[in-house]
């Protein structure tokens, strides 16, 4: 487990944003550095973006905040796909489905990762049999190294973008994902492809194809 300690940031400037009094983490993130081969000073979480609209062009590798919203909630396209969310912790998103079933997403721009699935889920989608016969994955995040397991899925679906057959890891229990209000994590191996806007005053996450 990485010890974190609680304290406050007088200012911290990103491009032309700027914030004040900024509630920060202290943590550990060599073992972060070490995965990413380059030093990985900090991470911009909810207490900067928490009222902004801010947006990831992964294609393009540009990260880009404004003022006011990009889309209406009756802005969906072919290419397009808006999630409404909440807020718990996480970006959670409702209108997500694995192999058929219902399951609540956290949407992770902090993860590698595809897909991961939590104990829980594991149990209620009824995947225990591929749970046991993965072989087994280290991974590397903020609680540090854990072992994991790593098989496929029959189909993921966020919104109305549809996966067939896509990787997942299963998170093992023990690890800190044991009682999440989410059961699947999504990650920037499935956002890569995508812009991905959240906008976090009005509750929206949209993701577009370029």
């Amino acid at each position: 487990m990485n010890l974190t300690y609680y304290t406050e940031l007088p200012l911290v400037e990103v491009a032309g944003l700027t914030v004040k009094n900024v509630e920060t983490l202290a943590l550990d993130l060599s073992k972060m550095s070490e995965r990413l081969g380059k030093s990985l000073h900090g991470v911009l979480g909810h207490s900067v973006l928490n009222g902004r609209i801010v947006q990831i062009d992964y294609p393009n590798r540009v990260v880009r905040f404004y003022s006011q919203p990009l889309f209406s909630k009756a802005a969906n396209t072919p290419k397009r796909s808006m999630l409404s969310f909440r807020y718990d912790d996480n970006v959670l998103l409702d209108d997500v489905f694995v192999n058929g079933k219902k399951v609540v997403g956290n949407l992770d721009t902090g993860s590698n990762g595809t897909f991961n699935l939590t104990p829980a889920a594991v149990g209620y989608l009824g995947l225990e049999e591929e749970f046991n016969q993965a072989p087994v994955s280290t991974d590397v995040g903020y609680n540090g190294v854990s072992q994991n397991r790593q098989g496929k899925l029959t189909n993921v679906t966020v919104g109305a973008i549809s996966v067939d057959a896509p990787a997942v890891v299963f998170f093992a229990k023990g690890t800190g994902r044991d009682k999440k209000p989410w059961g699947i994590n999504i990650g920037n191996a499935f956002l890569k492809d995508f812009v991905l806007t959240i906008d976090y005053r009005n509750k929206l996450a949209t993701l577009e194809r370029p």
